[in-house]
């Protein structure tokens, strides 16, 4: 813990404290006496890190980071953290108070910098402990214990995660969330009384969209939208301002035991299908839905333009031809019938129609599998009906789909779950 200062009271509550080593000061005294000449206000600042599975291994030595907690500690504000896990807890809370007799400046300064290292030592190595992800929690949590020991202070955030939560209200890797219009998700999050209070808080988010490990890299349209969400979230929790860090971090997960998180599957921009495939590569998982190419007769498995379908399936067709022991599977999908029609059938055969076209261009039949998955919800299923139960056709034209998925995927385990979970 930290020692009581003959001039300095800290107070701390639940906080985990670690034998880490203590981190070298950033910066010079007299960009320290520059900064704090912007403000007489104490300075909160609460950070959110997501030391979890997937995310990279998080560096708390930077300038941006130091910065803020060392000018909490100078101006006698307040500093915490929390951990993004599938149970956000608190790993620190210190309440910084001015001390009772009057310290000069060399010696105010050498208190925050001794404070500044003892408070990031005890936060080096703490790590998730529940499974999944749950950074909006995590945050709605930061953002109350800054509002809770406020006072008149001026309250900041630090936000280091990729913003794939993968557990409560926002779970990107149970529904296809990313490609709902982001009006909608603030408006459920509204009726639900989710949005965090931001109000008055300057949030920087560090590390939004980046991955590691198993889980696959954002296509560029991903980390686009994700952003768009993540923004939207935090603007209509009134935040006073909101910035994203895009420097890139560390490809390398934390090296400590990670308690497990679900993949989100990550549908490939059309695009980097040919280009991959050029590249003796194939995406993860290809989406081709009503606003592609492959796009069928209403209630019908023929294609409404074959020779167009065939151009988009060409790429697959060369692949598999160039690997005969590779397998492919393909998800037919269909959008919500209120008839009460789950249409199984219907997509099991529009699956059949793309596997024809493929066996037409010299695929060995053995290598395509295919199965119908109608309107079951399914992780990258869009919500296409309103609160009254009518059809959004913007939506369901998502929803109107083949799926692609590789032998390697575990998107492919996901998906005969949810089908078993029908029977």
């Amino acid at each position: 813990m930290l020692k009581m200062k003959k001039f300095m009271a800290i107070s701390m509550i639940a906080v985990t404290m670690c034998s880490a080593i203590l981190l070298t000061g950033c910066g010079t005294d007299k960009d320290r006496q520059k900064a704090n000449k912007t403000s007489d206000l104490p300075q909160s600042v609460s950070m959110v890190l997501g030391r979890h599975a997937y995310f990279p291994d998080i560096s708390l030595n930077t300038e941006s980071v130091y910065s803020k907690i060392y000018d909490a500690c100078y101006t006698y504000g307040d500093v915490s953290a929390f951990v993004v896990d599938g149970d956000p807890y608190a790993a620190c809370h210190y309440q910084l108070k001015a001390p009772d007799k009057k310290v000069d400046s060399a010696k105010r300064k050498q208190l925050a910098k001794n404070n500044t290292k003892q408070i990031l030592s005890s936060i080096t190595d703490v790590s998730a402990k529940t499974p999944e992800i749950d950074t909006l929690t995590a945050i709605t949590k930061s953002a109350d214990t800054l509002h809770s020991t406020a006072g008149d202070a001026q309250l900041s955030m630090i936000v280091y995660d990729s913003g794939l939560s993968t557990a409560s209200l926002l779970n990107f890797a149970a529904q296809n969330i990313i490609e709902e219009p982001v009006e909608n998700i603030i408006a459920q999050l509204e009726d639900l009384h989710a949005i965090p209070d931001l109000e008055g808080i300057d949030v920087v988010w560090i590390g939004l969209g980046q991955t590691c490990g198993e889980q696959t890299d954002l296509t560029p349209n991903y980390k686009y939208k994700l952003e768009e969400i993540w923004r939207a979230i935090l603007k209509a929790g009134g935040a006073g301002s909101v910035s994203f860090d895009k420097t890139q971090l560390s490809d390398k997960e934390y090296a400590g035991n990670l308690p497990e998180c679900t993949v989100v599957p990550v549908v490939a921009d059309s695009l980097d299908i040919k280009k991959l495939a050029a590249q003796e590569q194939l995406p993860e998982v290809i989406k081709w839905d009503s606003n592609s190419n492959i796009k069928f007769v209403g209630d019908e498995d023929v294609f409404i333009d074959p020779e167009k379908a065939m151009e988009e399936l060409n790429p697959i067709a060369e692949y598999l031809k160039a690997r005969p022991d590779e397998v492919m599977y393909v998800f037919g999908t269909t959008a919500t019938d209120a008839s009460g029609d789950l249409g199984i059938e219907l997509s099991k055969a529009r699956a059949e129609t793309c596997k024809n076209s493929l066996i037409g261009a010299g695929v060995n039949e053995n290598q395509i599998l295919t199965f119908g998955i109608g309107q079951l919800a399914h992780p990258l299923r869009v919500n296409d009906v309103d609160a009254n139960g009518n059809q959004i056709e913007e939506l369901a034209q998502k929803n109107r789909a083949v799926i692609f998925v590789r032998q390697d995927s575990k998107l492919i385990e996901t998906l005969f779950a949810c089908m078993r979970a029908a029977e």
